[in-house]
């Protein structure tokens, strides 16, 4: 992609990105241009009217990013490294991470299976336009593959950089979500990153003078996690979003070919009671609030299901959810680069230990259809 001529094209978040001839061969295919009509942050426009930025800027921005990380950091597969990461999403279903789990128990697939099939023109995905624009281009659809799946031991770093405790994807979407939802906590300083990173082996350290840099990444993330990703009304729009896919799974046979559009054309034609509540915005209402108990849940769980209510007339929801855990999830497995050598950063910043701690603690949220609010209070009663 060196001698390619280039386009401009304006990003109210990175500014000015230009666009290699290759790049906009990618951009330009059914597969990429899919992405313009997926809402990056899938039902949060209920509740954050602007939240209408897609997964199709956010990629853009991605890509962008892994130009100045490939620059800065003299990546030596630079191609490789930035068509990966403008790819990194493609396979997304419609409403994003919102409805994914219940698209993967139609199709066995997630987004990111999805995406790695459409680069390979595998499956569902043979007529796909994007192995042969990739050929064209002198970039193997294989190699792009295996670095979104982790399958290239050499190409370590580069899967790290796509997807990892300090990436591109979260670079840009932490700064784009902040900005589109109108929350200051996700303005990160993505260029201070640059400056403190550095290559060691195949995985990037930070200076341990940029400690301090990481330790506001991570507050941004938590902040955005618990006002933003993992608000209560975000979430429950998501859930019964899923209600309403599972009504309708016979239309939904082939979602990572979908768009959110599909998904708003298919409700509205939807004669349901859940798929109405969701077209008027009349969203199951917030009835109890719990510490969680993995004992507890099962019993909320258990009382609701042995009543007259419906499933779709109740949510029981975990927040953050069971399988939000660990150092990798909330993405503090991050090496600092000391006089020392390398060290966990949790093991240099008390902060980044206790931020971790605070997504370990998870509430029981339930919620329930307006007209059964009376109803599931007093199935719950004795629990409050």
């Amino acid at each position: 992609m060196v001698n390619d001529s280039f386009k401009i094209i304006q990003d109210p978040i990175n500014g000015p990105m230009k666009i290699s001839s290759s790049l906009q061969k990618i951009i330009d295919t059914p597969e990429f241009q899919r992405l313009r009509y997926i809402r990056q942050l899938g039902m949060c426009h209920l509740v954050f009217p602007g939240a209408n930025h897609t997964r199709f800027e956010h990629s853009l921005g991605a890509m962008y990013l892994s130009q100045m990380f490939a620059d800065t950091l003299e990546i030596q597969e630079r191609d490789l490294f930035i068509t990966a990461s403008l790819l990194h999403d493609i396979g997304h279903p419609p409403l994003s991470h919102g409805a994914e789990e219940t698209f993967q128990k139609i199709t066995g697939m997630n987004h990111l299976h999805a995406g790695v099939e459409m680069i390979l023109g595998r499956g569902d995905f043979s007529e796909s336009s994007l192995p042969g624009v990739l050929e064209e281009i002198h970039i193997s659809p294989k190699d792009i593959a295996d670095i979104l799946l982790f399958k290239s031991s050499p190409r370590r770093l580069i899967s790290r950089l796509v997807s990892g405790p300090m990436d591109v994807d979260e670079l840009d979407y932490l700064r784009r979500d902040a900005m589109y939802t109108g929350v200051a906590m996700g303005n990160i300083d993505h260029r201070r990153i640059l400056n403190v990173a550095k290559i060691v082996g195949d995985d990037v350290a930070i200076e341990e003078k940029g400690i301090g840099t990481l330790e506001s990444i991570l507050i941004s993330r938590i902040l955005m996690y618990s006002t933003v990703y993992f608000h209560k009304t975000s979430r429950i729009a998501q859930i019964m979003s899923s209600y309403a896919i599972r009504q309708n799974a016979g239309k939904f046979k082939h979602p990572f070919s979908m768009t959110d559009n599909d998904f708003f054309s298919i409700i509205s034609h939807d004669a349901s009671v859940i798929s109405k509540q969701i077209m008027n915005r009349n969203l199951h209402k917030p009835v109890l609030k719990l510490h969680y108990t993995q004992e507890l849940y099962a019993s909320i769980q258990n009382k609701l299901a042995e009543s007259s209510l419906q499933d779709w007339e109740y949510i029981v929801d975990v927040v953050p959810p069971p399988d939000f855990a660990g150092p990798g999830r909330i993405k503090s497995d991050m090496n600092v680069l000391s006089n020392n050598g390398l060290a966990d950063v949790t093991s240099l910043s008390p902060l980044i230990r206790t931020l971790r701690e605070t997504l370990e603690k998870k509430s029981i949220i339930v919620s329930s259809s307006p007209a059964r609010v009376d109803l599931v209070k007093e199935l719950l009663k004795n629990l409050q």
